[in-house]
C-alpha cells in the first residue's frame, strides 16, 4: 500500500465508516481471501472478533493473535502481492460492521491505538485513501455513500474506479446533467438499482475464468491492469456497454451472451433513467 493524501483541498467525502452496517476493509486485503462468499467472510469477521475479545492489549498478546489467524485460515490470495490485514473485524456497538481490531475505538482497547502493530503501520491507516475518493467526483462519492445499506458490497463496489465511471457517466449522458444527492434516494428506488448494479460484482454470470474474483488489485501502481472484455469466438463486435464488460471480468463465446449481458445491464440503466426523469 503506498500512502498518500489527497491532492485536492475539498474536503473529501468520507468513504471508510459511514453508519452502523455500512463500512470499507478493501484497501486492508478485506476480499483478498480463499473464500471472499458474503457468509463465509462475515463468519470469518465474527471469529477473529469473538477471539480478539479475549486477547491481552500487549505486543505479545496481538502477535500471538495474528499468529492463530495466520494459522487456522487459509492463506491462499487471488492477489498473492496484496496484503489482508487479520486484524480485519467486526466493529461498532453492535459488531455490524467491519473495521479494525486495532483502532482506538474499537471494543476493549481502551482508546490505545494499537494499529502500528500492523502490516502498513498505523500512519498509512491514518493517510492513505483509495483512488475513487482521491480522483471521482464527489457528487457520484455521495451517491454512493447513501446508495449501500451493507459493508460487504460497499466496500466491493466503493473501490471500483472504474466500473463506477463507467456507471456514472452512462447514468449522466443519459439524463443529460450531473447527478445530484436528491436522485439516489430509496423513494424514488434509484438506491436499489444502484445495489443492484453493485452486486454484478458478485453475480455475474459472464466472468472470464481466469478472474481473480471478486477481489480488486485498486491501487493503480501499474502492477496489475484490467483487461479488455474477451471473445473467446471470432465475429463478436463491441458494445455500448464496453468499459462495463471490461471492468468486471467478462468474457463471452457468442453474439447471444453478449445481448444477454447487454440486456441485464440495460435494464439497471433503463430504469434508473425513467425514474430520475419522472422525479423531474
Amino acid at each position: 500500500m503506498t500512502q498518500r493524501t489527497l491532492t485536492s483541498n475539498a474536503t473529501p467525502v468520507y468513504l471508510c465508516q459511514i453508519s452502523a452496517g455500512v463500512s470499507c476493509g478493501a484497501c486492508c486485503g478485506l476480499y483478498n481471501v480463499a473464500d471472499p462468499d458474503p457468509d463465509h467472510l462475515e463468519a470469518m469477521l465474527v471469529r477473529r472478533t469473538d477471539r480478539f475479545c479475549n486477547v491481552p492489549r500487549s505486543v505479545a498478546g496481538i502477535d500471538a493473535f495474528q499468529a492463530w489467524v495466520n494459522l487456522t485460515e487459509p492463506q491462499l490470495r487471488p492477489w498473492p502481492d496484496f496484503h489482508h490485514c487479520p486484524f480485519l473485524g467486526m466493529i461498532g456497538k453492535t459488531d455490524q460492521r467491519v473495521g479494525c481490531l486495532l483502532h482506538p475505538l474499537a471494543n476493549g482497547n481502551n482508546g490505545l491505538d494499537w494499529r502500528g502493530l500492523s502490516h502498513y503501520g498505523g500512519m498509512a491507516c491514518r493517510v492513505y485513501f483509495c483512488p475513487s475518493v482521491r480522483k471521482l467526483p464527489q457528487r457520484w462519492l455521495s451517491a454512493v455513500r447513501q446508495g449501500m445499506d451493507h459493508w460487504y458490497l460497499h466496500g466491493l463496489f466503493v473501490t471500483e474506479r472504474g466500473l463506477l465511471t463507467a456507471f456514472f457517466e452512462a447514468i449522466e449522458a443519459r439524463i443529460g446533467r450531473p447527478l445530484t444527492p436528491a436522485d439516489v434516494s430509496e423513494s424514488s428506488g434509484t438506491a436499489p438499482l444502484l445495489r443492484k448494479f453493485a452486486a454484478l460484482k458478485l453475480n455475474w454470470p459472464y466472468r472470464r475464468r481466469d478472474s481473480p474474483g471478486v477481489c480488486n488489485y485498486f491501487f493503480e501502481d501499474g502492477r496489475h491492469r484490467r483487461l479488455p472484455a474477451k471473445r473467446t469466438t471470432a465475429g463478436i463486435l463491441d458494445s455500448p456497454f464496453e468499459r462495463v464488460f471490461q471492468e468486471l471480468d467478462s468474457a463471452f463465446s457468442s453474439t447471444a451472451e453478449l445481448r444477454d449481458a447487454e440486456t441485464v445491464v440495460e435494464a439497471i440503466f433503463g430504469e434508473i433513467e425513467r425514474r430520475l426523469a419522472n422525479q423531474g
